[in-house]
């Protein structure tokens, strides 16, 4: 017996990791509800508390330490960390990101006396949804790997501008422990008949929701149309801070500018500008400004703002028509250890090991609105775009998104990918067309399903052109956040919990 528990820790970590081929770049989506279901079965099978949170750390760690293996890349190649240090920051990662999987099995244990079908379809989706959306804020948030994102190109994303992308996870959860219900057998021919019916009856429920909000659309178009331009200038990440590279980094960005006047609006990536724009002022900003201005267009670039007190932000500039002084927005989430480093008097010691330009920056304070012409948009720097709550605090203001970023701290790895899945899914939740420019890729212009329009290979140097529609109207999502599926999973698990200690 025990060298069979053995073996389930070992399945379950398996089910973790494999689910990994369910996200982009790799895009099978249906591995996502059979490693789910796996670890499903798994738990029904755990005898005790303590497996059941061992079972579920073990999916963790294989989840996260295939689907997010990049942070050592960026820490080691990039940030130029020591190996072993590189490694150790991963592995403790993982382990932490892990332990939030840990308390959903820590949560499902809590319900050993309800019935297997009882929890495969009420308690588990419902745990799971609440774990994914603590992981969304807990620890300032890292909303990566939702099992919902691997979705996007299924009907089920159709139901993420009603709950958001978390209502998909929960369906995907949902149909994992339906399918636990239909092929696992039972020793009663009449229960088990029972069983397979409720879990078809699920599926088909849920596939037909799906089917019917496939057609839903929530907005409207204004009439009127941008014609955009998105420059990925792919300036390696090794090569982008080392002085004698800032100047021409930026004439490549001038220049490819300077071929797209035609459009309406063009959109340098995350910190193009290597260095404040104080820097680059008169070099830069001044002729750009007036370029702008003669051609009738706008432009979006992205560098360092240093403020009157003297911190810095990272923030994207507006210039051309209507442009002034207050025409930026600063990154309001920033990451740990990237951009900001906690509890700094205590870690001042990292510099010596670890090398991340501008890594003390100051979050910004303004709305992510922003005048672009006669038009709003929402902006969002690097990851903030994977915080849907976040974006949609703009809106229905907001006639398109902007997400600039620079994935080149990931290059060659699975981290850009991943992060254009989760930006889709922005769109979809907002109603809006979604720009993303990024400096290595992957850029693209995505429409308000959540489609890409127009994208071009990572790793090249190019534009990306096209046309978007300016949208009105309010998605569910928009409106309520969250909540549609947050508090419903939570008043379904009380209730059970509460049914189940009445009753045993």
């Amino acid at each position: 017996m025990n060298t069979l528990k053995k073996r389930y820790y070992l399945y379950s970590l398996i089910a973790g990791a494999s689910m990994v081929l369910s996200f982009a770049p790799f895009n099978f989506f249906p591995v996502s509800y059979i490693t789910l279901a796996v670890l499903f079965y798994l738990l029904i099978l755990s005898n005790d508390r303590a497996q059941t949170v061992k079972l579920s750390w073990a999916f963790g760690i294989g989840l996260f330490g295939a689907g997010i293996s990049w942070v050592f890349q960026s820490m080691y190649a990039f940030a130029q960390a020591p190996f072993l240090l590189a490694a150790l920051f991963t592995f403790l990662f993982v382990l932490a990101l892990a332990l939030q999987i840990a308390l959903f099995g820590l949560i499902t244990s809590y319900f050993k006396k309800c019935s297997p079908v009882t929890k495969l379809l009420f308690v588990y989706p419902a745990a799971w949804v609440l774990i994914e959306w603590a992981r969304g804020w807990l620890f300032t948030g890292f909303p990566w790997l939702y099992v919902g994102h691997s979705q996007i190109d299924t009907w089920f994303a159709h139901i993420a501008p009603v709950g958001g992308s978390l209502m998909v996870s929960w369906v995907v959860a949902i149909i994992s422990g339906a399918l636990v219900v239909i092929f696992t057998p039972r020793n009663n021919g009449s229960v088990l008949r029972l069983n397979r019916t409720a879990g078809t009856c699920v599926i088909t429920f849920l596939v037909g929701t799906a089917w019917y909000l496939s057609a839903k659309d929530w907005i409207v178009p204004e009439g009127e149309t941008l014609k955009v331009s998105l420059l990925q200038g792919n300036i390696a990440q090794e090569k982008k801070w080392l002085p004698e590279n800032r100047v021409p980094s930026v004439e490549r960005y001038m220049e490819m500018t300077r071929e797209n006047w035609d459009s309406d609006l063009i959109v340098w990536p995350e910190t193009a500008i290597p260095g404040r724009f104080a820097d680059f002022k008169d070099f830069v900003l001044k002729p750009m400004q007036q370029e702008a201005l003669d051609n009738n267009t706008n432009l979006l670039i992205g560098g360092f703002r240093e403020t009157t007190d003297g911190q810095v932000e990272n923030s994207t500039l507006v210039l051309g028509k209507n442009a002034d002084a207050t025409s930026f927005y600063s990154k309001r989430h920033l990451v740990p250890l990237g951009e900001y480093i906690p509890f700094l008097e205590y870690l001042r010691w990292l510099d010596r090991w670890i090398n991340i330009p501008f890594n003390n920056l100051s979050k910004g304070e303004e709305s992510g609105l922003l005048n672009i012409g006669k038009h709003q948009a929402q902006i969002s720097i690097c990851y903030e775009d994977v915080f849907g709550e976040e974006i949609i605090k703009d809106l229905p203001e907001a006639d398109y998104l902007v997400n600039m970023t620079n994935d080149g701290w990931f290059s060659h790895s699975l981290q850009p990918y991943q992060h254009m899945q989760i930006a889709r899914f922005r769109a979809l939740e907002s109603g809006r067309y979604l720009l993303r420019a990024t400096n290595t890729g992957v850029s693209g212009i995505i429409d308000h399903k959540g489609k890409i329009l127009h994208t071009m290979p990572a790793y090249e140097q190019g534009v990306v052109k096209g046309t978007i529609t300016i949208l009105s109207g309010t998605t569910p999502y928009v409106k309520y956040g969250n909540y549609l599926v947050v508090l419903p999973s939570f008043l379904l698990l009380m209730l059970i919990f509460l049914f189940m200690r009445r009753n045993y």
